[in-house]
């Protein structure tokens, strides 16, 4: 890929990163608000459980996709940006419009859903994209 569409993507990239970083402290405020708050009763107690685990796992989605767009960022620093991680093919600039922080071509993350343990990947945090 050459400089210019990698910066590009790198722009695209930060700011996926900037508004990532942004819902990530909204969410930790809201956990923050929520636990400070007065339990009225058991079946507020409940709700507000609820709305922590909730908000958690929203957080922990931005926090996944965070660290792929940090990934990506990494890549175009060494030149490897817009490569397959399974087969190191290049994967297609239409795709990388779509998904400007995904690691695999579609080819392989079809066959990665397909048959998820036959994949040898080497991060075990990787998991399916958006």
């Amino acid at each position: 890929m050459n400089k210019k569409k990698a910066d590009k993507f790198r722009s695209i990239l930060e700011s996926i990163r900037t508004e990532l970083l942004g819902d990530v402290e909204k969410s930790n405020q809201n956990v923050r608000a929520s636990e400070t708050e007065q339990m009225a009763d058991i079946s507020d107690d409940a709700a507000r459980t609820y709305n922590r685990q909730l908000e958690g796992e929203i957080g922990n989605q931005e926090w996944q996709r965070l660290k792929q767009v940090d990934l990506a960022i990494k890549k175009i620093e060494e030149g490897e940006y817009g490569i397959c991680s399974q087969c190191e093919e290049p994967i297609p600039e239409a795709r990388l419009q779509v998904v400007p922080f995904t690691e695999f071509c579609t080819q392989c993350l079809s066959e990665m859903e397909k048959n998820p343990k036959a994949t040898d990947l080497n991060d075990e945090e990787t998991f399916e994209e958006a």
